[in-house]
């Protein structure tokens, strides 16, 4: 028996949206500096570093790369887990060959950059690889759907 745990196709619309509203939002605190003054708002922080290390209390923190990281996340994740139009056994199939090729593409970047960057900018790389290997699975997933569509594969 096949279980198909995918949400319906209508979510990879809402995917579509939140991961282009991530890259443009992104684009804008980071790329430009933006930081809006009311996203600054307290929250509570399990364990907050700035000046002085703080547990389990109410801080004051610009949330803004929080939405920024929450909405591509999301939408990746949606994209993702999202089934097409018509799912069959051989989408099925690139989907699981699109995991197993991401998660080694992954680890194999991981490796490459442990073992050449160094100091805070390994910091950078990890920020990256928290999008990476939903990137990774979705442009190899495309990929194989679009090689079989073309009779390339």
């Amino acid at each position: 028996m096949y279980i198909n745990f995918l949400l319906p196709h209508k979510f990879k619309f809402v995917g579509s949206a939140l991961f282009t509203l991530g890259l443009i939002l992104a684009y804008i605190r980071f790329s430009m500096g933006v930081k809006p003054e009311f996203m600054t708002i307290p929250v509570f922080a399990v364990y907050s570093s700035f000046l002085e290390a703080k547990s389990f209390q109410v801080i004051t923190n610009n949330v803004s790369e929080e939405i920024v990281i929450i909405c591509l996340l999301l939408g990746l994740a949606l994209l993702n887990f999202s089934k097409e139009k018509e799912e069959t056994q051989l989408v099925n199939h690139f989907r699981f060959k699109a995991l197993i090729y991401s998660v080694a593409a992954n680890i194999f970047f991981l490796i490459l950059c442990t073992l050449f960057i160094y100091g805070f900018a390994y910091f950078n790389v990890l920020m990256v690889n928290i999008f990476s290997q939903l990137i990774l699975y979705q442009v190899v997933f495309r990929f194989l759907i679009f090689a079989k569509k073309n009779g390339t594969f």
